[in-house]
């Protein structure tokens, strides 16, 4: 006798999966223009098959997958300059930057916090401001569509916790001028946030003049956090996000 909730074959649930995947565009087709994603190594793929049952949640159990999170943190850490910054790998930069955010408003410790975020910053900021209690005050662009400093440092209060850059805007890739948000960050004692989610793996790979012009990472000293997406273009599988900060007494403002 047949059972009614039956489960369907292997090969009917394969079949359905592909004729959905047809539906999505594919990078090798060369439909795909304006995503700020790669296709994945094969390796990378392979990897990632390897460890789909290692749950970091419970690093004790899964010892070998915690020493590898280690170790593409460092990896990154060292592409960014961060000789004493520590972090984790995330789903993406909306959770990257969600827990920069976080960690900013714990250790400032202040009423009615207040986050000064450029015009063209990614939507992810609207959000975490939601979620974290956070006031957004928006800090316009100039004509080549970086945020103005002179506009930050007008907007920064008593109760702002945190002053947020992006390099590689995800409308046209743009770099904001960190070394000035860093100067503001400095004198004001603020938290400076670099969402570097997109231009985090790709100005370190740029000629060093070219390189130099566009300085983004620990090496400036208001620096506190940087988010880095290795599932753009690191050619990692999705997800796999980045969260660095400076040095462990930051991550200890998120740890309850």
């Amino acid at each position: 006798m047949q059972m009614e909730n039956q489960g369907r074959s292997r090969k009917d649930v394969l079949e359905d999966l592909w004729r959905i995947l047809q539906e999505d565009e594919k990078y090798e087709e060369g439909t795909i223009l304006s995503s700020m994603c790669t296709k994945p190594l094969p390796i990378a793929k392979t990897a990632h098959q390897m460890f789909l049952a290692s749950n970091l949640g419970d690093a004790g159990l899964f010892r070998g997958a915690r020493r590898l999170e280690q170790e593409a943190v460092r990896k990154l850490a060292d592409l960014l300059n961060g000789r004493d910054s520590v972090g984790f790998i995330v789903s993406g930069g909306t959770e990257a930057n969600l827990l920069a955010l976080w960690a900013a408003r714990n250790s400032a410790n202040v009423s009615s916090p207040e986050v000064v975020i450029p015009e063209s910053a990614h939507f992810s900021f609207d959000k975490i401001c939601n979620i974290l209690g956070l006031k957004a005050i928006s800090a316009e662009l100039d004509d080549t569509y970086r945020v103005k400093p002179e506009a930050v440092a007008r907007s920064v209060t008593s109760r702002t916790v945190a002053i947020v850059g992006t390099a590689g805007t995800t409308e046209l890739g743009v770099v904001d001028p960190i070394p000035s948000l860093s100067k503001i960050a400095k004198t004001h004692d603020v938290y400076l946030h670099v969402d570097a989610a997109f231009g985090g793996l790709v100005i370190p790979f740029l000629e060093p003049a070219e390189r130099n012009a566009l300085a983004f990472d620990f090496s400036l000293e208001g620096v506190k956090s940087i988010t880095v997406d290795s599932h753009k273009m690191g050619m990692a599988p999705i997800p796999a996000g980045g969260i660095l900060c400076r040095n462990q007494s930051l991550l200890n403002h998120i740890k309850t």
